[in-house]
């Protein structure tokens, strides 16, 4: 982790992997695949999968930001948000917090297991 963590990477006891929830993850998927969304562009991607109020996202969104996930920029009529970490900082941030809390620091069973999902790839050192 950095020396200054984020909001998000708060220790601490949460029902959360580093404090990212299900609805936020799926949102951020949506700003990395498209960098630069408003509110009504993360809404229209998430109806085409599930019921959802619009007022819903905007308040994800805004907590996103909260957070120092997301870049909120707000000179546009309609807000524009970016991320401002990247996929594999947050996948960093959750794979660290599941071999702390989870495997005790052990990461050797995590490590084996996805050598062995996709022995091509190159794995992810913690």
């Amino acid at each position: 982790m950095t020396e200054k963590d984020s909001k998000w990477q708060r220790k601490g006891k949460s029902r959360d992997l580093a404090e990212i929830g299900w609805l936020e993850a799926d949102i951020l998927h949506i700003v990395w695949d498209k960098q630069r969304v408003t509110v009504r562009d993360v809404y229209e991607e998430l109806r085409l999968r599930r019921r959802i109020a619009y007022t819903t996202v905007l308040s994800v969104l805004r907590n996103l930001a909260a957070k120092e996930l997301l870049h909120q920029n707000k000179s546009h009529v309609a807000y524009v948000y970016t991320a401002l970490v990247s996929d594999v900082e947050v996948a960093r941030a959750i794979l660290e917090t599941l071999v702390d809390r989870v495997m005790g620091g052990n990461t050797k069973p995590l490590i084996a297991h996805l050598e062995g999902m996709a022995p091509e790839r190159e794995v992810l050192v913690l």
